[in-house]
């Protein structure tokens, strides 16, 4: 018996990490953290710290679809967040999936390498990234490599800057595109959102020196779930980026790589070595 039809609620279809500062733990940490009911399917375990990944195991595609459809058939689901898909038979299931439910939004980082290293998704399923997964989302928010990968072969259109020109090319698909500025040189980061054929430019101080672990996810699980709480895309875009960058100034360093997001903004307890 139910006790009410909630909202907020947001599926995350990511891998773990042990850290819990990326992947499908920090998700659902993100989207508890903005009042979201956090659902999830796991599509790869990986073995990775705060500096470098070296493994991961993916679980069928099939397993993947029949965790998502636990979910959006009992609790039901406001908004999917996509991340980590490992595998071309991951992106097909994912797809048929999505197929089915038309009507809920979806926002996919495509998560094609970490940041530490290593490989995070085959050729193959590359291609299908964007070939079939691309057309049936709302939001991707690619960072600069992963949207090159994922223009390689389209025509790029005329723009002011190649970050406006990729990401007409990857709007030209029927999705909004965020493309992220943090791979790129100076003291300001540049976001760009392609949103119905409009282009918006988001600037923020760049964290001089700081290499953060999970930002992409953190990033997509935060707008995933202001979409799934009524919010619509600018306004979703714009808080996502917000709680992101002070997640990012609270940041802290407990391991031996990059830094991990604070979106809390507690003072983690520690004691002199």
């Amino acid at each position: 018996m139910r006790d009410a039809y909630f909202t907020g609620r947001v599926l995350t279809v990511a891998g773990t990490d042990p850290t819990c500062g990326a992947g499908l733990p920090l998700d659902i940490r993100m989207i508890t953290r903005l009042g979201g009911i956090p659902q999830a399917a796991v599509t790869a375990i990986t073995v990775q710290d705060t500096a470098q990944v070296t493994g991961v195991q993916a679980v069928t595609g099939t397993l993947v679809a029949q965790q998502m459809r636990a979910a959006l058939d009992d609790i039901g689901v406001d908004c999917i967040k996509l991340g980590m898909l490992a595998t071309a038979d991951i992106v097909q299931a994912v797809v048929e999936i999505l197929g089915r439910y038309p009507n809920i939004p979806v926002v996919a980082d495509p998560v094609l390498a970490g940041t530490g290293g290593g490989v995070l998704l085959d050729p193959e399923g590359v291609d299908l990234w964007r070939s079939t997964l691309l057309p049936r989302v709302t939001l991707v928010t690619p960072n600069l490599p992963e949207a090159r990968i994922l223009t390689a072969g389209m025509v790029l259109p005329p723009a002011p800057s190649i970050q406006e020109s990729m990401a007409a090319a990857l709007g030209g698909h029927g999705c909004s595109v965020l493309l992220k500025g943090g791979h790129g040189h100076g003291h300001e980061i540049v976001d760009f959102l392609w949103h119905q054929g409009q282009g918006t430019i988001h600037r923020h101080p760049r964290l001089e020196g700081a290499v953060f672990h999970g930002t992409g996810c953190a990033l997509a699980s935060a707008i995933a779930t202001f979409l799934a709480l009524g919010s619509h895309m600018e306004e979703a875009v714009a808080k996502g980026l917000a709680t992101v960058a002070k997640a990012m100034e609270n940041g802290l360093s407990p391991g031996r790589g990059q830094r991990l997001l604070n979106m809390f903004g507690r003072v983690w307890p520690c004691r002199s070595k």
